[in-house]
């Protein structure tokens, strides 16, 4: 992705989110203040519920006190009338009854009996019937006693409010008025129709008034189960507080209603529709969401714009450093660029100055590298003429090596050998060596330098010479070894040293005396039954290491036929790729069984036998061995 795209899909996903995350806080907080403001309208209406419900007592007992001066004045108005003949009297009572909406008056005597009354608008004299048994007996007699001008007789009896004055001649004049005459009154006051009134007002579906117990006191609107708003009503009762909660669908509000002194004594609880809500959101989101892509707009154009001005510098410096790449950059491509005054400007000035430093340092570096090329195709040139002259004389030295070795032996009837001597390096350290020493005893030399190289083939030559020097003049192998010992630790200068073994085969009788100094003692293959046998050893020390050192001596017999393997520790320690060695074991398995084979296949068959246990291997050690049969003495042959 370019830098560009990402510039603006950066500034384009920032302010999504900052817009996306303003218009939820801003639909959150309008949907709290929409919940306060209903909690605060419930707690208004429980209010206003409230102070109906008391104006509404307050009016009907006010009510109930006009009533009752109403009756009073009436009943003293009554009282004025002259005193006719009973029929005249409950005649002028009727017409008061119906002209007055009253229900019925009566006249009674201080002896509590009716001496003229008018029920219902009817005329009618009853003469002694009893008053009512509801009328307080104690009030009437104050009454008509005296004591008392004017009596209430309270609760109304069958529908009826009883109002008592005195009258002359201590008689008492009671007057009726029908109770249902105010239902109308408590009608046109009552909560429910206020209720009534405020449903289908500001979202109101329906309004419910229960006391502290729960207990419902009033409704208006549709009925549903207490269970979605118990808890609600729980909560506004107990903490003095409005609780609300969004149920069913619609939106609850339970506020709590207090006297006078501010005592909870129960509860309003309000069901509003939560159009209101969902509507400020979803304008919320429609006006997030619009003004969202219309910012996005306007940053992305911004933002492209901004982009492009960052990008074209940069790329303008990425093609730069492409054309320091490929050696055509040229410093005036970024003057317009460096004449800014800005960072750009700055980083553009400071990577001109870079790269034409660049530039400098590789022409310098190149002219360096020519020169150093030219010195070294001269002194690589020198090399190969010295490593040719090495390599020749290495050659030569190794044919010297190899011609300094004997390719066959004495020619006796009495034995026959081959020896063969492979070195690792261009020359060896190891060598064989076998030599007449008269007419019937034959010397027979195998060892192995330390080291590898030209030092060891030196060493390996002096070896050499020092044992078969010795070897004719010492009449034993270990007084040979003794000798070359002294010589070689006298004639040392780079300490070397060499293992070596050195035998007589006397032709006569098949017997070899032997003295080994440090070397691998060499092995016997038995022509009788092709038995591997290793020769004793005489425990010697390498030749170079110690002068005046004892060689100690053996002897081994021969029998016709039998064949003497000597070798160095090439073979037996030759490895393959995974660091296994060749061993003595294995170089046994070799020779068991070659007594009848020529003493050429013997050979042939070791040296291939370690060929392919080593494999691709390469060699690690020179690789010399030495095969000599002894044939018999020469008159069993002749014969």
């Amino acid at each position: 992705m370019t830098l560009t795209r990402r510039l603006v899909l950066t500034t384009a996903i920032s302010m999504a989110l900052a817009i996306l995350v303003t218009s939820v806080v801003f639909g959150l907080l309008g949907r709290r203040a929409l919940v306060a403001q209903a909690e605060g309208q419930a707690a208004v209406v429980a209010r206003i519920i409230a102070e109906s419900a008391r104006l509404t007592e307050v009016s009907l007992e006010e009510t109930d006190a006009v009533v009752s001066d109403i009756l009073t004045s009436l009943a003293l108005t009554a009282n004025h009338i002259e005193d006719p003949v009973p029929s005249d009297l409950s005649n002028r009572l009727a017409e008061i009854v119906a002209r007055g909406g009253l229900d019925s008056i009566w006249l009674i005597d201080d002896k509590l009996s009716v001496v003229a009354s008018s029920i219902g608008g009817y005329s009618a004299v009853i003469r002694g019937e009893e008053v009512p048994a509801a009328l307080s007996r104690q009030a009437l007699a104050e009454l008509t006693s005296g004591e008392r001008y004017s009596a209430d007789f309270g609760p109304a009896v069958d529908g009826v409010h009883y109002v008592g004055v005195r009258a002359a001649g201590h008689r008492v004049l009671v007057v009726g008025q029908p109770v249902a005459a105010l239902d109308a009154v408590k009608e046109a006051n009552s909560v429910p129709v206020l209720m009534r009134e405020l449903i289908d007002h500001d979202n109101i579906i329906s309004i419910r008034v229960v006391d502290d117990t729960q207990k419902l006191l009033a409704s208006a609107g549709p009925q549903l189960s207490g269970e979605i708003y118990d808890d609600l009503t729980t909560a506004a009762i107990a903490t003095g507080a409005p609780s609300s909660a969004i149920r069913a669908g619609h939106f609850w509000v339970a506020a709590p209603i207090h006297d006078l002194a501010g005592i909870v004594i129960g509860a309003a609880i309000i069901e509003m529709s939560n159009k209101r809500l969902n509507q400020l959101l979803e304008n919320l989101l429609l006006y997030g969401i619009g003004a969202c892509l219309i910012v996005i707009a306007i940053g992305v154009t911004l933002a492209v714009a901004s982009a492009r001005r960052i990008a074209r510098p940069v790329e303008a410096m990425t093609r730069a450093a492409r054309e320091i790449d490929t050696r055509t950059f040229d410093p005036a491509s970024l003057d317009a660029l460096a004449a800014h005054p800005d960072e750009l400007g700055r980083l553009a000035r400071i990577f001109r100055h870079m790269a034409i430093e660049v530039q400098r340092r590789e022409e310098h570096l190149e002219q360096l590298v020519r020169a150093r090329t030219l010195e070294l195709e001269h002194k690589n040139h020198l090399l190969e003429e010295s490593a040719r002259r090495v390599e020749a004389e290495l050659a030569a030295a190794r044919s010297l090596q190899a011609a300094m070795l004997p390719q066959s032996l004495p020619a006796d009837p009495a034995y026959s050998g081959t020896a063969s001597m492979l070195p690792a390096r261009e020359m060896g350290g190891d060598f064989y060596d076998f030599f007449a020493l008269d007419d019937h005893r034959l010397g027979i030399v195998i060892a192995d330098v330390s080291g590898k190289g030209v030092p060891a083939a030196f060493f390996m030559a002096i070896s050499r010479t020092v044992l078969q020097a010795s070897a004719r003049e010492s009449a034993s192998p270990g007084l040979c070894l003794a000798r070359s010992n002294n010589i070689l630790c006298s004639q040392n200068p780079m300490e070397l040293f060499v293992t070596a073994f050195y035998g007589i085969l006397d032709s006569r009788t098949g017997e070899l005396a032997y003295s080994n100094g440090g070397h691998n003692p060499p092995l016997a293959v038995r022509r009788a039954d092709g038995d591997v046998v290793e020769v004793p050893r005489t425990g010697g020390m390498a030749l170079g290491v110690m002068s005046d050192m004892a060689y100690a001596e053996r002897s081994l017999q021969l029998t016709p036929g039998d064949t003497l393997f000597l070798y160095t520790d090439g073979i037996s320690e030759a490895m393959d790729e995974g660091g296994q060695e060749f061993t003595e074991g294995r170089l046994k398995e070799a020779l068991r069984g070659s007594g009848t084979d020529s003493v050429e296949v013997v050979l042939a068959s070791v040296t291939d036998a370690v060929a392919q246990f080593v494999g691709a291997a390469a060699q690690s050690d020179d690789i010399t061995c030495l095969v000599i049969r002894y044939l018999g003495p020469p008159e069993t042959l002749a014969a």
